[in-house]
């Protein structure tokens, strides 16, 4: 189309210049017959005075101006019509064309093979452009829609379309090949053919569908691919790219319900995790649609398939990332059901079927009921086998996922991670119990190491919540562990609760999660993390206690003895809620240990020593010889709660000493 358009300018050129030639000899009346022979000589014999009048009626007419100057509309000024004429600075592409214009055109060549990025021909920065390019875009989704084996080639060109350097034609075809995949791969994968297939002769319809299933795996490949290269876009690249790089990952999280069960779902996990796995989730937009695509895919998969390999990704992109992730990632794997106890070879009772009445049934021979008892048999043979293979896979999977999900928190554990500490531990308390004695050991002593590491006496708000879930972790480990069957020593985690109970009390965050804010500012979008790991220090606080009391053989007279006296001495510094929740907690501790009751008298009692408060363990404050003075500032507390709480603890220590 340029070189044409090059071609008509020189001729209208060529022509115009004669045309001043002539006009020139015209108007000076020296126009001889000399002068008539040369202008016919310099001529081409093959064009008439026809041809070249009407290349003089084709040229466009000059109004005096220069090639920069423009003519505007006329405007009265003062009652005079002025003429406008405007000066236009040609720009740096316009000059290009002007250079590629007086430059000599090229010889054509030769025809290249197609490469796999094709362009639209038409501009498709225009609003023309855009419209005529969602018509083609349309027109091929409907030809695959309508009949894909048939329009298997409108596959290749809308995949070639994605791959384009024009934006505009990479993101309406990226988001048009969603919807065609989705409604077209099959619910298996689609195995390579052997060498010997592909020799071997089959029918049109066989060779047909192999056809369509090659070139479907192969764009299939190929978008994926693309989709893969363009989430790995940083943020710091132009926005452009950004903006496709945000929308493949879109794209991959609507494609991966479907595309779970096909060829390359390997590859789209692993786009998908890799995006996830960085230090600042809140940066990327899709990043909370790609969490919840991934937890809504392991709470329903049955198999273990799939789960298995989203955690062998996982792990092992965290590994590489030296677990610089958010925690919400790791929060992923509290979702998997299959590590749930379930029994794979439980089946709904079938209704059972009316029996037909007699003039019903259909009369067969003998012979007919003896193969129809046969094929009963058989089938019901065949159904076992089926569930008993799935039961074997399924069990396998569980327990690989089990050893890597089991082996990542160790290894975050033993790195110290202390982002990812609440989300470990949280995934401990309800997978733990299924490890074996040896992992749970190993658990254990890292969880020491780390109440260990942290100094009891000047602990930060972030640390006493650390302390906390480590020893809420280790007594559901011990208490839930179903091949338990030895008492294990958790004294220290005991020592360790007692310990921070003043921290606790000093604590102004006690009733806050530590996702939480006091005063949200509504103007302040900010990512919402799962609800995972919540719980507030006075809820930890009191979970602790019930496990050492309640649900463990760790209490004892003297150690409930001296957790009531502390437990008596912080709750004059927390707020209200906690005072009335750790004094229905005592309530119940009197209950189980009536002697803790003769705390509360004043009356003179026998005891050997003081009771000492500064001491980090229940055995060495001798708190028998203590005194529960504190009621005394409870019961003139602002809240009437806290009152008839101390009021009823107060009668019922009475009544234990009678």
């Amino acid at each position: 189309m340029a070189s044409r358009k090059r071609s008509q300018k020189a001729v209208q050129d060529k022509a115009a210049k004669r045309r001043k030639e002539q006009d020139a000899l015209l108007e000076g009346g020296l126009f001889t017959r000399e002068d008539v022979e040369n202008i016919e000589d310099s001529t081409p014999s093959s064009k008439s005075w026809d041809d070249e009048e009407q290349a003089y009626e084709m040229a466009p007419r000059s109004l005096g101006y220069t090639e920069d100057e423009v003519e505007g509309l006329p405007i009265k000024v003062k009652g005079k019509i002025e003429r406008r004429v405007t000066t236009f600075r040609p720009t740096e592409s316009d000059k290009k064309e002007k250079e590629q214009q007086a430059e000599p055109e090229p010889e054509p060549k030769k025809p290249q093979k197609e490469s796999d990025t094709e362009e639209v021909s038409a501009p498709v920065d225009t609003i023309e452009g855009v419209m005529k390019l969602k018509e083609e875009i349309a027109e091929l989704v409907e030809n695959l829609m309508e009949n894909a084996e048939e329009n298997i080639s409108c596959l290749t060109r809308l995949r070639k379309m994605a791959q384009s350097k024009n934006s505009n034609t990479c993101k309406f075809s990226m988001l048009a090949l969603v919807s065609v995949f989705k409604s077209i791969i099959p619910s298996y994968k689609i195995r390579p053919l052997s060498d010997l297939e592909k020799r071997e002769k089959v029918t049109k319809e066989v060779a047909k569908l192999r056809n369509f299933e090659a070139t479907l795996v192969h764009n299939y490949k190929e978008y994926v691919n693309l989709l893969a290269d363009l989430t790995k876009t940083p943020n710091s690249s132009s926005p452009l790219q950004v903006s496709l790089g945000n929308l493949a990952a879109s794209a991959l999280v609507q494609l991966l319900p479907t595309a779970s069960h096909f060829n390359f779902s390997t590859e789209v996990f692993s786009a998908l995790i890799r995006r996830i796995c960085k230090p600042n989730p809140s940066a990327d937009p899709v990043y909370t649609a790609i969490v919840t695509a991934l937890e809504t895919l392991l709470s329903e998969d049955d198999d273990g398939i799939i789960s298995l390999d989203v955690v062998r990704i996982m792990s092992k992109t965290l590994k590489t990332r030296s677990f610089m992730v958010d925690e919400s990632v790791l929060n992923i794997l509290l979702s998997l059901e299959l590590l749930q106890d379930y029994d794979p070879n439980t089946k709904v009772d079938e209704v059972s079927k009316p029996k037909l009445k007699k003039k019903d049934r259909v009369h067969i021979s003998k012979k007919q009921r003896k193969v129809r008892k046969e094929m009963k048999k058989v089938e019901e043979e065949m159904r076992r086998a089926e569930e008993t293979v799935f039961a074997e896979e399924r069990e396998r999977n569980q327990a690989e996922i089990l050893k890597m999900t089991l082996a990542l928190y160790l290894n975050i554990l033993k790195n110290g991670i202390s982002q990812l500490i609440g989300a470990v531990l949280e995934g401990l308390s309800k997978f733990g119990h299924m490890s074996n004695f040896d992992l749970l050991g190993d658990f254990l002593e890292v969880m020491r190491e780390l109440i260990a590491t942290s100094d009891l006496d000047t602990l930060s708000s972030a640390e006493t919540r650390k302390v906390l879930l480590c020893i809420v972790t280790a007594f559901s480990l011990v208490s839930r562990h179903s091949a338990m069957k030895v008492t294990m020593d958790l004294s220290s985690f005991v020592d360790a609760l007692y310990a921070i109970i003043p921290n606790l009390a000093l604590d102004a965050d006690i009733e806050y999660s530590h996702k939480s804010l006091r005063l949200a500012d509504p103007l302040n979008i900010e990512f919402s993390k799962p609800s995972v790991n919540i719980s507030t220090k006075a809820e930890l606080l009191l979970r602790a206690l019930d496990y050492v009391f309640f649900r463990s053989k760790s209490g004892s007279n003297i150690r409930a003895a001296a957790f009531t006296k502390r437990l008596h001495i912080a709750v004059s510094n927390t707020p209200e809620k906690t005072v009335v929740a750790v004094l229905k907690f005592m309530d119940k501790l009197m209950s189980k240990y009536p002697e803790i009751g003769g705390l509360y008298s004043t009356e003179d009692r026998i005891g050997n020593g003081a009771y000492q408060l500064e001491a980090d363990t229940p055995a060495r404050s001798n708190a028998q010889a203590a005194t529960i003075w504190e009621n005394s500032l409870l019961l003139k507390h602002y809240s009437p709660l806290v009152v008839k709480g101390t009021k009823a603890m107060l009668e019922k220590s009475r009544e234990s000493l009678k």
